[in-house]
């Protein structure tokens, strides 16, 4: 089974072995979604990734990862913004091992707190086929979760419903969520998560800024750490840090997470403007 993970943070897709905790959290207080203004991030930007993965003399890329954002094809929901995460396996490892993904994760979000309304993933893992939805239900503060085994025809959705905050990110979201964000140094962002119709708490720590070296050069860049592991919403130890641009795109360039010995990397390829 593939982990999910977005991605930025999206990228777990790509490697299989990753467990998700099954602790749920209890209804957590919501964090008041305060914005920056105006967002830092326009409809139609392209975000496109390389991943890579490393571990002990074994290294090498292992997928593409593109994020978009755009307006939703019905036009009855003017309020809402979609983000998409198009993840694809690629290179010699994924090849040596029959690894084949091709996965797309799709939110649907409103344009002026950030959460969300449905959140929906397409996995296409070797012989593994699913549709996984949640729809939020904002006003009565519950979750619906179904999950449909789409290499059987015959398959019937495994539906259930859970209480859930009104306001809620998921993994996807997340990223553009925290862009929004003013991103001090020392700010501690509290992020309710949603997926598979349970709750997950975590954080996300905005640290210094600093130089690092890119593709393009030298880039003044916000650390932040992500506290994803330990149970928060994975079970096993590990560390997760994310670099987005230190000006007010807050684009996020690379990505790190170190965890039993092996290392992913993400690093932006190239950056589609809107």
């Amino acid at each position: 089974m593939f982990s999910r993970l977005l991605a930025v943070f999206v990228v777990f897709a790509l490697i299989p072995g990753y467990t998700i905790a099954q602790l749920t959290t209890e209804k957590a207080a919501l964090p008041q979604p305060k914005l920056v203004d105006p967002l830092p991030f326009k409809i139609g930007e392209t975000l496109v990734y390389d991943v890579s993965f490393s571990r002990l003399i074994f290294s090498g890329v292992i997928g593409e990862l593109k994020l978009s954002i755009s307006k939703p094809d019905a036009p009855a929901t003017p309020e809402l913004l979609e983000l998409r995460a198009d993840a694809v396996s690629k290179g010699f490892f994924p090849a040596l091992f029959g690894i084949k993904v091709k996965d797309r994760f799709v939110s649907l979000i409103n344009q002026s707190d950030l959460g969300i309304h449905t959140s929906k993933r397409l996995l296409e893992e070797g012989k593994v086929r699913r549709e996984q939805t949640a729809v939020i239900n904002r006003e009565l503060g519950t979750v619906t979760y179904s999950d449909r085994d789409l290499a059987n025809t015959k398959s019937v959705p495994k539906t259930k419903e859970k209480p859930s905050p009104s306001w809620i990110q998921d993994l996807l979201s997340t990223v553009y969520y925290v862009r929004a964000q003013t991103l001090k140094e020392g700010e501690v962002i509290p992020v309710p998560i949603s997926d598979a119709g349970e709750v997950y708490n975590i954080e996300v720590i905005a640290g210094k800024s600093e130089e690092i070296k890119t593709s393009s050069g030298r880039v003044k860049a916000i650390l932040l750490n992500a506290k994803v592991f330990d149970g928060r919403y994975l079970k096993r130890s590990g560390e997760m840090l994310v670099w987005v641009t230190d000006d007010t795109a807050r684009v996020p360039l690379r990505a790190k997470i170190k965890t039993s010995g092996a290392t992913i990397s993400v690093e932006l390829k190239r950056v589609i403007p809107s």
